[in-house]
């Protein structure tokens, strides 16, 4: 079995370890100091755990172009890793998301800002850890984030994508999938004055119990994205609605481990195993 990888954290460790105690022989292969050839394989399985979406989506393509499962999917990669993709795949099974807009163009800025309910998220389709991500009030502020996105060498990072704030308790959801089965689910809290809730902006981690909603959501959206591990970020307003947001393909899991206890990487690895042995 081979584990594709680019920074190896804590996550691909845990994964390198079960590998190893299952006793399955293992490939590493660090994709920035490694070229992937188109047509050749290593095994007939790779987990794929490399940071960069894009690479993660190439590396991922180039196992399959000679027959090997690549998990998650190049199709699964795709589609985590642009949110107007994610949010448009969801969103047609029927989940319900937050109120988005996509601009293409700073063009419809000024259209935008009046239309829109103050204050809404803007963020490019791309990137994680809350990067490039805004709570707009102002038009002032609106202004300066066009032009200074209008200014980038990516079309990614010059769409905007525009939503609605689901204001809620200063917290969201974070749940797991790992095949068919709901692994568990985490609220994160943002802390002191940041909104945002992300674990690498100070984030704090509480275990949730895993009823209600938001598991059939994170179900029904890990089969809308054919994958096999993935995270679902999910919102809630104070009235108790759930909106889900974001599905990630190439899943982060440290903070859902130190709440929770539960070993996601060996977790994954069993299951990788089980899937090599049909």
């Amino acid at each position: 079995m081979e584990l594709l990888y680019d920074m190896p954290r804590l996550e691909e460790k845990l994964m390198i370890e079960a590998l190893r105690a299952s006793g399955v022989d293992v490939v590493l292969t660090n994709v920035d100091t490694r070229p992937l050839v188109i047509g050749e394989a290593e095994s007939d399985l790779s987990l794929v755990r490399v940071v960069s979406m894009q690479k993660a989506l190439y590396s991922a393509t180039i196992r399959e172009s000679s027959g090997t499962r690549a998990m998650n999917s190049s199709l699964t990669l795709m589609l985590c890793g642009d949110k107007i993709l994610t949010l448009s795949k969801i969103n047609s099974v029927g989940l319900r998301v937050p109120k988005t807009t996509v601009m293409l163009s700073p063009e419809p800025a000024e259209l935008v800002f009046r239309q829109f309910p103050k204050p809404f998220v803007d963020k490019p389709p791309v990137g994680s850890w809350g990067r490039m991500v805004t709570l707009v009030r102002d038009l002032a502020t609106w202004r300066s984030i066009v032009e200074h996105r209008s200014m980038m060498q990516s079309q990614q990072l010059r769409t905007h994508v525009i939503q609605e704030y689901v204001e809620g308790l200063g917290r969201d959801i974070r749940a797991i999938v790992i095949g068919s089965e709901f692994v568990g689910a985490v609220h994160r809290i943002s802390s002191g004055d940041e909104w945002r809730t992300n674990v690498a902006l100070g984030g704090k981690t509480a275990p949730l119990k895993a009823d209600g909603e938001f598991v059939e959501m994170s179900l029904k959206a890990a089969e809308a994205v054919k994958g096999d591990f993935i995270s679902v970020d999910i919102l809630e307003d104070r009235e108790g609605r759930l909106y889900l947001n974001e599905v990630n393909g190439v899943p982060e899991f440290k903070g859902f481990m130190e709440a929770t206890g539960i070993n996601v990487g060996e977790l994954f690895v069993k299951y990788a195993l089980r899937v090599a042995k049909r």
